[in-house]
């Protein structure tokens, strides 16, 4: 009877590793020792598809709103405008670095040319787009930012939300959180210069 018992053992062992793959959530993660880096503790944690879509389109999305932002420093007409675009750049930019690390840390590729995560998405600003917006000053382009700004940040609310819902990864949700609220505040104010 004890030979049985272990003849059955290992067919239950590896079953069991079986089973542990199969999930709609395709979680990925790897065990990081004890004392390594942040960035390897980071990769430890597990994450699905999900996370990595997020996390590639948030940085090709918040790189372009710095690129945005950029431009009204020295072309707004309106100095709330400017402030906007300065808090649009000074929250980005560390943003992006935790998303880079996040990309890095999951040892996912991290896109050759982030503008191409946002071909044929809603909300992209195209190169033309922004060519002709750095051709324009003053209150001709406060209004074309306007526009284009309201509508780039409408589509990160989006890609946050898909996040937040879908995604497994805590500091990937957190971030996404932390985006959707900001940005759905810049909305709030594209849309009072808007009006105003």
């Amino acid at each position: 009877m004890p030979h049985a018992v272990l003849r059955f053992l290992p067919a239950v062992a590896l079953a069991a590793v079986a089973l542990a793959g199969c999930s709609d959530e395709a979680p990925q993660s790897q065990t990081a020792p004890p004392g390594s880096s942040p960035v390897a503790q980071q990769a430890a944690v597990p994450f699905n598809d999900a996370d990595v879509t997020f996390a590639r389109q948030a940085l090709a999305h918040h790189q372009q709103g710095v690129d945005l932002a950029s431009l009204a420093e020295t072309r707004a007409a309106n100095d709330q405008l400017k402030a906007l675009a300065k808090r649009i750049i000074d929250t980005h930019e560390p943003e992006i670095a935790r998303l880079s690390g996040l990309i890095e840390a999951w040892a996912q590729p991290a896109p050759d040319d982030p503008n191409l995560e946002h071909v044929q998405r809603d909300g992209y600003v195209s190169p033309g787009d922004m060519a002709e917006l750095a051709a324009l000053s003053g209150k001709d382009f406060d209004r074309q930012f306007v526009a284009r700004l309201l509508r780039q940040r409408e589509a990160g609310v989006r890609i946050a939300d898909a996040e937040t819902q879908h995604g497994r990864n805590p500091d990937a949700r957190d971030l996404a959180a932390t985006t959707s609220r900001s940005q759905q505040q810049e909305i709030g104010d594209l849309r009072g210069f808007q009006q105003g």
